[in-house]
């Protein structure tokens, strides 16, 4: 009968030891906000124009394999025309709505996103080739702006957020950080080990009273 309970207890605690860590797991890698280290990937930068949004600014880590790739790997939600795919980039991040833009076919002449390169620290200059067989420099810069010229003959501008490394910033101060997470993985953990010893004690005694 004690086994039994033992046996059932091992098992719950189990069970609650695994979710903890379950719960205590890393998120994906993929993107994250600001501009990349020196050497650790390829800054994307999104300027939506007159769509409204702040510009956007993400890292997505190694070097993808080309612009399309990495807008998707800076965590940056991109879709193609229907027709063509994602041979052209019609919408990013949600825009341009369908207001704007049926993404059907290739994008109005008078209402797009250019798609632009730079190196770290230089100059925007405008892709000469299209951003699904475009392959972006390691340590570069990729960028995007929505363009609303007024008429097919006039240029893009490139996007107004410089290729500029952001600074590095300060490690959080865990005194005052109200949004650092509790371990509470490793607290459960913890209790669960500290119940395993305690049942087995409880057993051991329980043994040896009956064997006297």
């Amino acid at each position: 009968m004690i086994a039994a309970r033992f046996a059932r207890l091992s098992a719950v605690c189990a069970l609650l030891l695994g979710a903890a860590f379950a719960g205590a797991a890393p998120a994906s890698a993929t993107g994250t906000a600001g501009s990349c280290p020196e050497g650790g990937g390829v800054t994307v930068v999104v300027d939506f124009g007159d769509l409204g949004p702040q510009p956007l600014v993400r890292c997505a880590p190694g070097t993808p394999a080309n612009g399309i790739a990495a807008l998707q790997e800076a965590g940056i939600d991109v879709a193609g025309s229907q027709k063509y795919g994602l041979a052209v980039a019609c919408r990013i991040d949600g825009k341009p709505g369908p207001d704007v833009e049926s993404c059907a076919g290739m994008p109005s002449a008078t209402a797009y996103w250019s798609y632009w390169h730079a190196s770290a620290g230089g100059t925007w200059e405008s892709s000469q080739e299209g951003a699904q067989t475009s392959k972006p420099a390691a340590g570069g810069f990729e960028g995007w702006a929505f363009a609303r010229p007024k008429s097919a003959n006039d240029l893009p501008t490139p996007p107004k957020v410089a290729p500029v490394r952001q600074a590095a910033t300060a490690a959080p101060d865990v005194s005052q950080a109200g949004d650092i997470t509790f371990p509470w993985g490793f607290v459960i953990g913890g209790v669960v080990i500290l119940l395993l010893a305690g049942a087995g004690v409880f057993v051991a005694s329980r043994r040896r009273r009956r064997g006297q």
